[in-house]
């Protein structure tokens, strides 16, 4: 009886291992380990990094150190100080043009999902303050920052990334030029917040002083991208990225020929609520440049920019979309806040004023059949002709309950038309010396228009030229603006305009 009670027993125990065995997938197939969730702390420290380091007592002495030893999950808390010295790392898979060393150097790189956090004390590993504890990576122009890499999907946050630079490493598209100052990301979904972003160059045949996204749906927010230089995308370059940026504030970058805030290319970026101001370039889009992206812009601010071409904004071949914008203050000699090149964009609710230019004060289009929606076009002023808007050779735009007034300086017109056909409807045109102008070889159509005959507002004349002008629906009186000297151009009940609108 004893022996069968021993046998039941061990049968049943070697039965309920092996089923163990089988539900954890068998005695050959160990179990994969999980992806850590701990926290690694660094104070950089002078002294050797120690197998192991990370924790509160005894804390890594480089950040580089710390990600290498993490494992994907993991949470890198660095505190406050200044972080130097790159090192050479193997170019990633896909990475264009390498050097011939196929080794690039920075400060941080990273090739996996871990999370980096600045602004910590080694007293305060709990609450981060970056703006009172800066954590500061600093390549003292040896090298990029921070190079990102993979299909992985890391957080940075709480960081200042300065003294970048790319020479030599490459990372372009096109051979000779290199990427990506302060920070280059390749093929990663990366979510990069509330970092200082400034002072990193990348002039010697390089895009992306600031920043650089190759192939990257990454994320940037609340980032602050500042006094950066590069040849194209002063602060930051875009290459076939459909990247989210908001709320991010990219000022004073500075690119030697386009895009001296931003410079898209082929991407399909989505930008809302950023503000772009203070940027430069010298040959195309001051604040941006959108070439073959159609990219959506809302509720951005985009303000004091320079080119010579598009002040706040140059578009080449770029369906984008642009709703809730602010385009002011911006300077060029032709287009001071937009120019619209080969560009059927839609742009609807955005605001355009006291932009200059030597043509086109306010918007500036070259064979463009885009379409402006509920657009106000006010204040902007043009040294030549067209303060408001200069519509140029085989452009034929469709402008909808559009607001054109106070525009001054050249010739008078708020709006000029060279070589184009456009269709005005549901228009307040008001306050300029001549309101359109239409050259011999162009026609416009005119549906619902206020021109303010008999009040302050009145033009001197409405229209002018030899081209073919065709009105319907005119209409004088008072547009009762709101309170125009402070910017509000909406209309009073007492308005002229007031249901004078047709379907359009």
């Amino acid at each position: 009886m004893k022996t069968k009670r021993l046998l039941i027993s061990l049968t049943l125990g070697l039965g309920l291992a092996l089923a163990s065995m089988w539900l954890l997938g068998g005695p050959h197939h160990p179990a994969q380990a999980q992806a850590g969730t701990g926290v690694i702390r660094v104070d950089g420290a002078t002294g050797t990094d120690a197998p192991g380091c990370g924790s509160a007592a005894s804390p890594c002495r480089t950040v580089q150190y710390a990600v290498d030893q993490a494992q994907p999950g993991e949470e890198i808390r660095v505190a406050t100080g200044v972080y130097t010295g790159v090192q050479g790392r193997p170019v990633p898979a896909g990475y264009p043009n390498p050097p011939a060393s196929n080794l690039i150097t920075q400060v941080v790189y990273i090739s996996k999902t871990v999370t980096i956090r600045g602004g910590y004390t080694t007293t305060n590993w709990t609450t981060p303050n970056p703006v009172s504890y800066p954590t500061t990576l600093d390549a003292q122009g040896l090298g990029r920052v921070m190079v990102i890499a993979g299909e992985i999907s890391p957080t940075v946050e709480g960081l200042s990334i300065t003294g970048g630079d790319a020479a030599g490493l490459g990372g372009s598209p096109s051979a000779g030029w290199n990427e990506g100052g302060g920070m280059y990301i390749i093929n990663a979904t990366a979510a990069i917040s509330n970092n200082r972003v400034f002072s990193n160059t990348n002039i010697a045949n390089g895009d992306g002083g600031g920043l650089y996204l190759w192939e990257s749906p990454s994320t940037l927010s609340g980032n602050t991208v500042s006094s950066n230089t590069a040849d194209f995308g002063g602060g930051l370059f875009l290459y076939r990225s459909a990247a989210a940026l908001s709320g991010n504030t990219v000022s004073a970058n500075t690119a030697a020929n386009n895009g001296g805030g931003l410079h898209l290319y082929a991407s399909t970026a989505t930008l809302t609520d950023n503000t772009i101001s203070y940027n430069t370039a010298d040959h195309r889009g001051g604040g941006l440049r959108l070439y073959y992206s159609a990219a959506t812009l809302s509720d951005n601010t985009i303000y004091s920019n320079t080119a010579d071409f598009g002040g706040g904004l140059y578009l080449w071949e770029s369906a984008a979309m642009l709703s809730g914008n602010t385009v002011s203050y911006n300077t060029a000699d032709f287009g001071g806040g937009l120019l619209l090149d080969h560009s059927a964009a839609t742009l609807s609710g955005n605001t355009v004023s006291y932009n200059t230019a030597y043509r086109g004060g306010g918007l500036y289009l070259y064979e463009s059949p885009s379409t402006l929606t509920n657009t106000v076009v006010t204040d902007n002023r043009a040294n030549t002709a067209g303060s408001g808007l200069y519509i140029h050779d085989h452009s034929s735009p469709r402008l909808l309950h559009t607001t054109i007034a106070r525009n001054t300086g050249g010739d008078g017109s708020g709006v000029r038309l060279l070589n184009s056909t456009v269709v005005l409807t549901n228009t307040i045109l008001v306050s300029h010396t001549v309101g359109i102008t239409v050259a011999a070889n162009s026609t416009v159509t005119l549906e619902a228009t206020l021109w303010a005959t008999g009040t302050a507002w009145a033009n001197v004349n409405n229209t002018g030229g030899g081209g073919t002008i065709n009105t319907n629906h005119d209409y004088g009186g008072d547009p009762a603006f709101v309170n125009p000297n402070a910017g509000d151009y909406h209309i009073a009940l007492g308005s002229a305009a007031v249901d004078r609108g047709v379907d359009a």
